[in-house]
């Protein structure tokens, strides 16, 4: 069995790391008693007028740094699928980092009425406009990463395995989300925090692909 060298572990080990750091949402009721588990968007954690949402939101920040770093060191050796998936990586983590700082939510729509007003009469910041924006982002750049990692599988066995179990975790719960969204109801938080274990789950499959030499 080959032994993983640090250039090849270091990587890993960041998106890992990552990965668990974008679960941040799991403490939420601890922190912010007025949301449940499954409470509306994980993002209004770190909305400017909640408890705790520097903690949220450097989180956000720290998981885009270390997405982002990684992603440009691995793409910029690597050809093919491969480097489609770690350029995905990039602009998820750039996406992510500004949620959590430059785009961050103004307030909390789906646990305050007023705030959901203003939303709808377009009165609050344009850093709150720009977080759908964002996330947008980072979602679609997390799902075009994982989809080239499976390209890049092909044929690898219980590698493309895992990889396509997280890939119907995230693509479920991301057309359940857009379903809720333009349907609203009480299932929102948890379709949503299905999608954000699917992008926890991709993060960390990553990290496993970047220690694994290619053939």
């Amino acid at each position: 069995m080959s032994r993983v060298g640090p250039a090849r572990a270091l990587p890993g080990l960041a998106l890992g790391l990552a990965g668990v750091i974008y679960a941040s949402w799991l403490i939420g009721p601890l922190l912010n008693p007025a949301f449940g588990l499954l409470d509306g968007y994980a993002s209004e954690l770190a909305a400017r007028d909640q408890p705790y949402h520097l903690v949220f939101g450097l989180g956000d920040l720290v998981v885009g740094a270390l997405a982002s770093a990684t992603g440009v060191a691995l793409a910029r050796q690597a050809r093919g699928w491969p480097r489609w998936a770690w350029w995905g990586l990039v602009a998820f983590g750039v996406a992510t980092a500004l949620d959590g700082t430059v785009s961050s939510m103004d307030c909390a729509p789906t646990a305050d009425g007023r705030c959901a007003r203003l939303a709808e009469l377009g009165e609050l910041s344009w850093r709150h406009q720009g977080h759908s924006v964002s996330s947008s982002v980072a979602i679609a750049g997390g799902i075009a990463s994982l989809l080239a990692l499976l390209m890049a599988r092909r044929g690898r066995g219980a590698s493309l395995r895992w990889g396509l179990a997280v890939a119907a975790v995230l693509l479920v719960g991301t057309a359940a989300t857009l379903v809720e969204v333009a349907h609203p109801d009480l299932a929102l938080g948890a379709w949503q925090r299905v999608q954000l274990l699917g992008l926890s789950g991709w993060l960390v499959y990553a990290g496993v692909v970047a220690t694994r030499p290619d053939p």
